[in-house]
């Protein structure tokens, strides 16, 4: 089965060539309704050309409120699949498939592929199945990697001491939805940094994943970082040889530490970093190096909010704070679907 999303994916890309010419579009979901507001989540659509922000929906289906929280979004061709954090509930213990808690696998579907025929009507689909991620684990991302046909996933833990592995790497199957931790020895209780870091955590804490074209694995760490001015960082995962489950410091990101949950996207080479206030910047330079050089680069959205900011608008947001709900799983499909 994964060889036949590899090869969708592959012809996707092909079209991409053309659909990249018109912008990319971004997906991105607010976290709201496990926050003290309790307001409804909702599913935005971003068109990172312009800064445009649309609703598409709010999270719910056949009239139930979805409360799982879907830190994580990765894309196979035009179809978006949610990755929930673990929220209270254990796996496989009879949670409902929409109205509980326990970390699952979700589809989402984006403008332009729906209606079907077949009577599908809306965009939030189905539960693809549960994840089973480890209990306490409260912070998700995701990616999916064309190159071999999975979806990986970050679950992390702000609550475990410094000293200790905060953050864990997984591969998902996107047919059952179960994940499987990556890492042995030394990395059997999560991520580590590699030998040759020339900077960064001993133990980040990653609240944001992509996948380059090119299959690279990257994580986004700009809370609860260890190191005094560190300033958000971009660290590369392992998932496979001799650093499987560590990961290396690339780069810090900011100037300024702006203690903000991000969201993290890849289109070709290029990362796309999302604050959850939505401001939005790229790095294009991932050449590991030493700490203190900060490559992130603003973007400048002519219809963001305010208009030519890096800020997303979000027209519709159900928010009571300073900022629009809380944007944190982001992706960018191959396909940009409008």
């Amino acid at each position: 089965m994964r060889n036949l999303f590899k090869a969708i994916f592959a012809v996707a890309a092909i079209v991409s060539l053309n659909a990249a010419a018109f912008g990319q579009i971004g997906y991105s979901i607010t976290d709201n309704n496990r926050d003290v507001t309790n307001l409804p989540q909702q599913y935005y659509q971003f068109d990172l050309a312009t800064g445009q922000g649309t609703l598409i929906s709010q999270l719910s289906l056949n009239g139930q409120t979805i409360r799982r929280e879907y830190e994580g979004l990765a894309s196979i061709g035009s179809v978006l699949y949610g990755v929930a954090e673990f929220d209270t509930e254990l796996c496989n213990t009879g949670s409902d498939p929409v109205t509980g808690l326990a970390s699952d696998l979700r589809l989402f579907r984006t403008p332009g592929t729906y209606p079907q025929a077949n009577g599908v009507s809306g965009p939030i689909g189905p539960q693809i199945g549960e994840t089973c991620f480890p209990s306490g684990f409260t912070e998700a991302a995701a990616a999916y990697n064309a190159t071999d046909g999975w979806i990986y996933a970050i679950a992390s833990d702000d609550t475990l001491p410094a000293n200790a592995p905060r953050s864990r790497l997984f591969r998902i199957s996107p047919t059952t939805g179960l994940a499987t931790q990556i890492g042995s020895g030394a990395t059997a209780a999560g991520l580590i940094k590699t030998a040759d870091s020339q900077g960064g955590d001993e133990n980040p804490y990653f609240d944001g994943l992509a996948v380059t074209a090119d299959g690279r694995i990257f994580a986004s760490e700009n809370r609860f970082n260890n190191n005094a001015g560190a300033n958000g960082s971009i660290y590369q995962l392992f998932a496979t040889g001799a650093n499987a489950g560590r990961a290396r410091f690339i780069t810090n990101t900011l100037p300024t530490d702006v203690n903000r949950d991000t969201g993290l996207a890849a289109f070709g080479n290029t990362l796309y970093l999302l604050l959850e206030d939505g401001r939005v910047y790229t790095i294009t330079d991932l050449t590991p190096g030493p700490a203190g050089t900060a490559k992130a680069t603003a973007l400048v959205f002519p219809l963001g909010n305010p208009a030519n900011s890096n800020t997303l608008s979000t027209p519709g947001c159900l928010s009571t704070g300073a900022f629009c709900g809380d944007l944190e799983g982001f992706d960018i499909p191959v396909l940009p679907i409008r």
